[in-house]
């Protein structure tokens, strides 16, 4: 085997080759000239991204592929961040076409299609996960995650998500919120993890009574934690005059949307049989009016006279 073969050799022994990736610099330090790489991509067994490395075949750019194949668009700097890092952490049962990728501000970078680019000085290079793909840790992935999520029960979903799949720990995410100062959903993600943590102590702090009474609902009776096998888990509310008696969950023990979604329907099936129903803490931390204007009905339909007036803003 002469010189050149044992280089080339090298190529496929690059750890980012395993994604059919590969820049320039690596192929330079592979041994892989100007000439033998144009040879390549000549015969077909190769293809050029532009300027910035080669494809190592003629696949289609899914997964981690279009991932480094993104990264080197960008520019040296660039890390998978938001979602997109998750995903590449092991993360699943999210769909997102975009590619998000983190750079720090004033970083000369490119901006390929697809990519959602964020620029910020709130993460450097110590957020970054120690081996494999540029991305940032699953913690630190989970808060991009939600602070450029849509929507406030998106964010929260983006939080719960990889707690639930056991790739970040509660308390490395209470310790990456931490470092948020400013954000539009900072107050509610701050209470998301604290509910995740604890669902009765972050209920506790809601204060139901307080809701009820700011949107005309009548207050609760009596409020009571219950005592379980499992220790202090959920918070009863019940309206003894009305027969109904809700009963919180905490966070985490099922897929945040389907939850949001199925706390209202259940409350609404409610009204027509039975009056026991159960809700997340999360709907009343991230989504509360659709709830309690549910249950303004399903008091009704007990006999309560008054009727739901969303708070002032």
């Amino acid at each position: 085997m002469d010189h050149q073969s044992r280089r080339l050799r090298d190529v496929g022994e690059l750890p980012e080759a395993i994604d059919r990736v590969v820049s320039l610099a690596r192929l330079r330090e592979a041994g892989v000239t100007r000439g033998r790489r144009r040879a390549h991509v000549t015969a077909e067994r190769w293809r050029h991204l532009p300027h910035r490395g080669v494809v190592l075949d003629h696949g289609p750019l899914v997964g981690d592929a279009a991932w480094r194949a993104a990264l080197l668009h960008v520019g040296t700097s660039a890390r998978l961040g938001g979602v997109t890092a998750l995903q590449a952490s092991g993360l699943t049962g999210f769909e997102e076409t975009a590619i998000h990728i983190w750079v720090t501000k004033s970083t000369r970078k490119g901006r390929p299609a697809g990519v959602v680019l964020h620029e910020s000085r709130r993460w450097g290079d110590d957020d970054a996960a120690p081996h494999g793909i540029p991305r940032a840790r699953p913690a630190v992935a989970a808060v991009q995650a939600a602070l450029w999520a849509r929507t406030p029960r998106q964010a929260a979903y983006l939080l719960v998500l990889p707690v639930q799949q056991r790739l970040v720990s509660v308390e490395d995410l209470g310790v990456e919120m931490s470092r948020v100062r400013r954000h539009a959903y900072r107050g509610v993600l701050s209470g998301v993890v604290a509910d995740i943590g604890d669902g009765v102590r972050s209920m506790n702090e809601l204060d139901f009574a307080r809701l009820c009474r700011a949107r005309g609902l009548p207050e609760p009776s009596r409020q009571t934690l219950r005592e379980s096998a499992h220790g202090r888990r959920y918070l009863d509310v019940e309206w003894v005059a009305h027969g109904v008696r809700l009963e919180v969950q905490g966070a985490g023990h099922a897929r945040l949307l389907n939850v949001l979604s199925d706390d209202v329907r259940l409350m609404d099936l409610a009204a027509e049989d039975g009056a026991a129903v159960s809700v997340s803490v999360l709907s009343l931390r991230v989504d509360p009016e659709p709830l309690f204007a549910s249950l303004a009905r399903l008091l009704q339909s007990r006999g309560w006279r008054g009727a739901y007036r969303p708070p002032s803003p």
